[in-house]
Order: structure tokens, then C-alpha cells, then sequence
């Protein structure tokens, strides 16, 4: 990578990094940790990207923010269990209604493959 600047950070959802690499790919060689990381992204992407950005923007609605939306795209529970732990893992966030944890899961499966 040297030589190259990087121009700002944010968070991505599996399948757009699978996306990036797929044309960075297509410009050349991907370097030893992209070829890995692309590698992972084919292994265990689970949405289209197109479908991904839509579930963050849903997740978004129901409340939440741009990083717990994206664990959820990225991990996508289809149990209330699962769920709840996502949710624990938010220090700020307060207890859950069972309609929340619900609608989280009706989001899920309406992406699922």
C-alpha cells in the first residue's frame, strides 16, 4: 500500500466490502490482507449490498444508531435471544420492549436469502 493515502474511515457492511474488492480486484492484484479480507467477505457475506443498506436504514428507524444498525446487518439474529444480546452489548441503551425485539427480527427475515 505504499503510496497510497487513505482519504477518511467509516463503517462497512460486509457485502459492500465485498463490493470494493471485487472492483479493486478488477484494477489489479489485491495485496496479502486484501485477498484475505476478500476471502472472508465471499465466505460469509450474507445480504446483498443493496439489501444490507436498506436493513441499516430500517434498523436506523427503529432507533438506533449507525453502529448497533450495522451489527445487526452484519450478524442478522433471527432469534430473540440473539437479539437481546446485540442489544446488551449497547452500554447506553435501555431495556428492550419484546414488540422492539420483534420488529428487529421481522426486519431480518424480510432480507434473509
Amino acid at each position: 500500500m505504499t503510496g497510497k493515502k487513505r482519504s477518511g474511515t467509516r463503517l462497512a457492511a460486509m457485502p459492500e466490502v465485498l463490493e470494493i474488492l471485487h472492483g479493486r480486484k478488477k484494477d489489479g492484484e489485491l495485496g496479502y490482507e486484501q485477498q484475505l479480507a476478500f476471502e472472508y467477505a465471499e465466505k460469509f457475506s450474507k445480504l446483498k449490498e443493496s439489501d444490507a443498506k436498506k436493513m441499516k436504514k430500517e434498523f436506523e428507524d427503529l432507533g438506533m444508531d449507525s453502529n448497533l444498525a450495522m451489527k445487526f446487518v452484519e450478524i442478522c439474529p433471527d432469534e430473540p435471544n440473539l437479539v437481546k444480546l446485540i442489544l446488551a452489548m449497547d452500554k447506553n441503551r435501555q431495556p428492550t420492549p419484546e414488540e422492539t425485539v420483534a420488529k428487529i427480527i421481522e426486519v431480518v427475515k424480510s432480507y434473509s436469502k
